[in-house]
C-alpha cells in the first residue's frame, strides 16, 4: 500500500513493504537480513500510510524500553482508528502496571509446572498420530495443533472448534495491514464475548475463570477489560508458538549435523530451543511515538508509527559472534523474541516449556527427518508476527 502524502525527503528513506515485499514469501528471515544489511540503522517508509523502521539491535531496545514515549495504545500499521483494545498490552504505564500483575502469576514457572504432564500428553498424542506415515504437513497436522491445544484447555476454549478458532487467528493476521481485518477482529471479539459471558454465569477451574475472579485495586474486573483481556490470550496463545516450532523445525529438516547432536545428546535441547528462538524470531513490534522525541539521530514526530523487527536484535554481531550460524555452542543466547521491556512476553516460561517437551518427544519417535521435496514448500508470511503457511516433512 503507497501513500503518496507518506512520501518524504528530509529523513533517511528506503522503500520496503513489511507485508507486501515479494521476498517475504520466498524466506522472511531472507528478507528481513537483506534488509538489515541495505537500509540505514532507522529509516521512513512511504508504505502503508507511512512508518518508521528500526534495524539496529541497540536502539530497538532502547526505544521499547521507553513506553511513554513510544507507546502501544494503538500498534496498527497503517494506522487505524479505535481498534480493538489487547489489556495489558495495549496499556502503558502506569496504567499497565496492576493489570501485568494481576496476570503475571497464572504464567511464572510454578504456575506453568503441573501443565507439564498434560504438554507431554498431547505431544506423545500428536507426534504419534503421524509417526507410521513417514511424512507431514507439519503445520496443520502437529505445529498447530499441539501448543494451540494446550493453550485452549488452558483458558478454557472448546477444543472442539480448534479448526474455527485457528483459522480466524490465521485470518486476523493474514490480513493485518488491510481494512478488511476489521470485519475478522469484530468475529473474534463477538466470539470471545460469548466465551467470556458463558464463563461468568459458570466459572470452572481454567484461567478464564480464575481471571474474572481476580480483582485490580481491590475491585472485580468488569466485562470489557475480560474481554479485552481474553482477545490478547486468544491471539497470542493460538499462533506464537506455532511459528516458533514451524521456523524451528524448516531449520532442522537440513541441518542433519544439528540433528545429530540432539539424539546423541538430548540435554542440549534447552539450548537448541534458545539458539532457534535467537535466530528464528519472528515478531515485529509496532509502536506510536507519543511525543517529538530524537531517536538515532533522527526527529521523530508525535502520532508516526515505527517498528521493531525483533529478530535484528538477536542478529547483532555485538551481542551474538557469527549471528547467522546456527550453533548451540554459545555461552550466552542474547535475543529480543519474547520482546523487551514492561511488555516482555509473558508468556515466556510456558513457550519454552512447550518448545522443550516438543523436541524431546520429536527426536525420540521420529528421530531424523528431513523437507519433503516432492511437496511445494509454503509461502512466508510477513507483517507483524511472521508465519510459514505449509511445512511437508518426511522421515522415510
Amino acid at each position: 500500500m503507497q501513500d503518496g502524502a507518506a512520501v518524504r525527503d528530509d529523513v533517511p528513506t528506503h522503500d520496503f513493504d513489511i507485508y507486501g515485499e515479494p521476498a517475504i514469501k520466498a524466506d522472511v528471515h531472507e528478507a528481513f537480513l537483506a534488509l538489515k544489511n541495505e537500509a540505514p540503522p532507522l529509516f521512513w517508509t512511504p508504505k502503508n500510510g507511512g512508518h518508521w523502521i528500526v534495524t539496529d539491535g541497540d536502539m530497538m531496545i532502547e526505544l521499547l524500553r521507553k513506553p511513554n514515549i513510544f507507546s502501544n495504545e494503538n500498534f496498527s500499521i497503517p494506522h487505524v482508528e479505535n481498534i480493538p483494545k489487547t489489556i495489558p498490552l495495549s496499556l502503558d504505564p502506569p496504567e499497565h502496571r496492576p493489570y501485568r500483575q494481576m496476570m503475571r502469576p497464572f504464567f511464572e514457572k510454578k504456575a506453568i509446572a503441573p501443565l507439564e504432564e498434560r504438554i507431554q500428553q498431547w505431544a506423545d498424542k500428536l507426534i504419534g498420530a503421524v509417526k507410521a506415515d513417514g511424512h507431514c504437513e507439519f503445520i496443520d497436522a502437529v505445529g498447530s495443533r499441539f501448543p494451540v491445544s494446550v493453550f485452549m484447555e488452558m483458558l478454557g476454549l472448546p477444543l472442539d472448534r480448534f479448526d474455527e478458532f485457528r483459522a480466524l487467528v490465521d485470518e486476523n493476521f493474514a490480513l493485518a495491514g488491510t481494512p478488511e481485518v476489521a470485519q475478522v477482529q469484530q468475529k473474534i471479539v463477538a466470539m470471545l464475548a460469548e466465551f467470556v459471558k458463558e464463563r461468568q454465569a459458570d466459572l470452572k477451574d481454567d484461567m478464564m475463570s480464575h481471571i474474572i475472579r481476580s480483582d485490580i485495586d481491590g475491585r472485580t474486573l468488569s466485562f470489557e477489560e475480560l474481554l479485552s483481556i481474553a482477545h490478547l490470550l486468544f491471539l497470542a496463545g493460538l499462533d506464537t508458538v506455532v511459528n516458533a516450532l514451524s521456523f524451528s523445525m524448516k531449520h532442522l529438516a537440513i541441518d542433519t549435523d544439528l540433528q545429530t547432536r540432539i539424539i546423541d545428546n538430548p540435554a542440549c535441547i534447552p539450548d537448541v530451543t534458545e539458539e532457534l528462538l535467537r535466530r528464528y524470531s519472528f515478531v515485529n513490534l509496532p509502536r506510536q511515538i507519543n511525543e517529538d522525541t530524537m531517536l538515532g539521530g533522527q526527529k521523530l514526530s508525535k502520532g508516526e508509527k515505527i517498528i521493531c523487527p525483533l529478530a535484528m536484535i538477536g542478529w547483532e554481531e555485538k551481542l551474538n559472534k557469527n549471528p547467522m550460524t546456527v550453533s548451540v555452542d554459545r555461552k550466552h543466547y542474547r535475543h529480543g523474541a519474547f520482546g523487551s521491556g514492561i511488555h516482555t512476553c509473558l508468556g515466556l516460561h510456558l513457550a519454552r516449556m512447550e518448545l522443550h517437551i516438543f523436541y524431546e518427544t520429536w527426536f525420540r519417535e521420529i528421530g531424523r527427518f528431513q523437507l519433503d521435496l516432492n511437496k511445494p514448500q509454503g509461502a512466508m508470511r510477513g507483517g507483524v508476527v511472521w508465519a510459514i503457511e505449509e511445512l511437508w516433512l518426511r522421515w522415510k
